[in-house]
């Protein structure tokens, strides 16, 4: 699913909020920027990236990986044999200093190690500031 980084984050919920964006909604079909991400950002990513939230019953494969082979399950039926990490079906949201909230797909890591994307400054700020994640409480993110 693409979503334009610092688009209005709507997935998932009926309308979207002004102080919530979308990062790294990534898809084949849209370039991206890319460059070289600071290691403190991978660091953070990796430690938000094992709590996960918003977890959902499907994954959503890395569409710029390439395919991987097939196996075959018990009973004879084939599949594709992913590896985890190309594999995500969660987000993580980071607080910013300004009362901004960004959310992400947990594939966030692995787009910046594997793939040289490079999220926008702000959000490397916001990771840099390391808050406390927001929660939605009564329906409404604090």
């Amino acid at each position: 699913m693409y979503f334009p980084d610092l688009s209005h984050y709507v997935y998932g919920q009926t309308f979207p909020e002004r102080h919530i964006f979308n990062i790294a909604w990534l898809s084949k079909d849209h370039s991206f920027e890319r460059g070289p991400a600071p290691e403190s950002l991978r660091t953070c990513l990796r430690d938000r990236i094992a709590a996960p939230v918003n977890l959902y019953r499907g994954k959503h494969a890395c569409e710029f990986c390439p395919e991987p082979p097939k196996k075959r399950l018990p009973g004879g039926i084939e599949t594709l044999d992913y590896p985890a990490e190309i594999l995500g079906n969660g987000e993580i949201r980071v607080r910013a200093l300004d009362g901004k909230i960004y959310v992400a797909p947990v594939l966030i890591y692995h787009y910046i190690v594997c793939h040289e994307y490079l999220p926008p400054r702000v959000f490397i700020d916001a990771v840099a500031a390391d808050l406390p994640p927001p929660v939605v409480r009564d329906g409404v993110w604090r």
